[in-house]
């Protein structure tokens, strides 16, 4: 066994990763209420229980904030709360799986410690992404459980990845590119082929299908809203097949290369000829014995599941490939290389650098995020929505007249989720959705309009809601005026917002 840096000790990799992800919680409460772009649109959807609510993204994410604001209502700490534990399960299901794959446990530390450094972990989870987050826990966990279930091929092991194979599956819809990849890779690897052609994949297959089912089915029989459908994912054709195949083949290449980095070109640097050296030379017996699954069936799963997202250019049309829908074939990679670089013999030389290496890119990601909010408003570009105060917005609008109870129709979903937080009681729908998908009429409540002026079209969005699906009168009575608030940081820069608020209840808009 090799030697055991204090560091790489599982109580020790346990409590870097508690510490870890505690600070990273403990930044995004101090940030402040304000949510983010997939926090709002959670904060939307989870007014009430529902099978599913969006053609286009399942349900799980949303069914936690249901049953968490239930609890501590919804908010910045709620959704925080969730998006952490989800993260926890990503980092201590790939470090089970690391250890029973890597003998090494300085290695099967790394690989679990260099989930830092890929953009998608390392930053962009913190702040936004809640169905990509619930994706890649329950990706860590199918990794582990199919360890579990290669080591010792029971009932009770296939039960379990078929639960996580439903719930991934609800996390995000990509999931089952991975729940393909990995039975393909089965079937096309001799030595694993038993896995599948087995009587016991028929309950765990039925088990993850009873858990999809319902909310699938809800979904294709509510349709896609406008701009919500797959399209608005994958992209859309051009109408020329020769022009869509090439250009949904770069992106996908580009997306496999920009997926992991910066810990690709880190790793690289560090340890690319012992992958090199692992990738060409087999496994020994010995490592085989005490490595299960190996690292070809580890990648093979990789290759297939590019694959399929390839046959997505062909088959679908796809020609926009954004790196985060990579994780059910990436999200494994750290394991896999260093799995290669195990099989080589690891440089002991290059061990200790890498570590710090990894350290000084989670301390400068966490100096950024720290940075780009205290920079305020006036240096900010995309990240300026979690500068704007709600908290100024909403008493604007309670000075103007609205009590926070009744109906809020809001064009502009980032906009809508976070009136949510500021109104709890009040209704909010927005003019994207139909009113299916929002809770039902109840009680005799204000109707309040509301939308950016900076949204182009807003006002004829919510005139056409108000009347087409909500039965207002035209010619009701209504007072509209301007609400603003300077954006944090800032002495110049405000954020605008009109709004209109009818005298008494307009059709089912109350």
């Amino acid at each position: 066994m090799p030697s055991q840096p204090s560091w790489a000790r599982p109580r020790t990799v346990a409590l870097l990763i508690a510490g870890y992800l505690l600070v990273h919680l403990g930044v995004r409460l101090w940030q402040g209420p304000t949510l983010g772009v997939d926090d709002a649109e959670q904060a939307l959807f989870a007014q009430h229980w529902l099978p599913n609510y969006r053609f286009r993204a399942p349900p799980l994410f949303t069914w936690m904030l249901v049953a968490g604001g239930s609890v501590g209502g919804v908010g910045i700490t709620v959704i925080s709360l969730i998006r952490y534990a989800l993260l926890a399960m990503i980092f201590g299901f790939t470090y089970l799986a690391a250890r029973r794959l890597i003998r090494d446990p300085s290695l099967a530390a790394l690989a679990t410690f260099s989930f830092t450094a890929i953009y998608v972990f390392g930053y962009y989870s913190h702040h936004d992404l809640t169905h990509t987050t619930a994706l890649s826990a329950f990706l860590a966990a199918s990794w582990y459980v199919f360890v579990r279930l290669c080591e010792a091929p029971t009932l009770t092991w296939y039960l379990a990845l078929g639960l996580c194979f439903g719930l991934g599956t609800l996390g995000k819809w990509n999931f089952v590119i991975f729940a393909a990849a990995l039975p393909l890779a089965c079937l096309a690897h001799p030595a694993y082929r038993r896995l599948v052609l087995t009587w016991k994949i028929v309950p765990a297959a039925a088990l993850a299908t009873a858990i999809v089912l319902p909310p699938v089915l809800w979904a294709l029989r509510l349709g896609p809203a406008p701009g919500d459908d797959i399209g608005g994912v994958l992209g859309r054709p051009s109408g020329s097949f020769l022009l869509d195949l090439v250009k949904g083949t770069v992106d996908l290449a580009l997306a496999v290369l920009t997926y992991p980095q910066p810990f690709l070109v880190i790793f690289l640097i560090f340890f690319g000829a012992a992958t090199w050296a692992g990738l060409r030379a087999p496994e020994t017996s010995a490592q085989a014995a005490e490595s299960v699954p190996d690292s070809r069936l580890v990648g093979m799963v990789i290759a297939i599941a590019i694959l399929l997202h390839w046959l997505l250019v062909p088959l679908a049309g796809a020609t926009d490939f954004a790196e985060r829908l990579l994780q059910p074939a990436l999200q494994i990679l750290p394991i896999y290389l260093f799995m290669l670089v195990e099989q080589a013999g690891a440089p002991a030389h290059a061990v200790r650098p890498y570590a710090m290496t990894l350290a000084v890119v989670a301390a400068v990601a966490l100096v950024a995020r720290i940075g780009i909010h205290v920079a305020g408003a006036d240096y900010c570009r995309k990240t300026c929505r979690t500068l704007i105060s709600f908290q100024d917005i909403a008493a604007g609008l309670r000075k103007a007249g609205f009590r926070g109870k009744g109906t809020i129709v809001v064009e502009g979903v980032h906009l809508a989720g976070n009136l949510r937080v500021q109104f709890p009681q009040a209704r909010i729908m927005e003019t994207g959705y139909p009113p299916r998908v929002w809770p039902k009429v109840s009680g005799d409540g204000q109707c309040l309009a509301v939308w950016a002026p900076r949204i182009p079209h807003g006002r004829e969005h919510v005139d056409a809601y108000l009347t087409r699906e909500l039965g207002a009168d035209r010619n009701a009575t209504y007072r509209e005026g301007l609400v603003s608030s300077l954006m944090q940081g800032s002495l110049t820069r405000a954020y605008r917002l009109h709004y209109r608020l009818y005298d008494g209840p307009q059709g089912a808009c109350r």
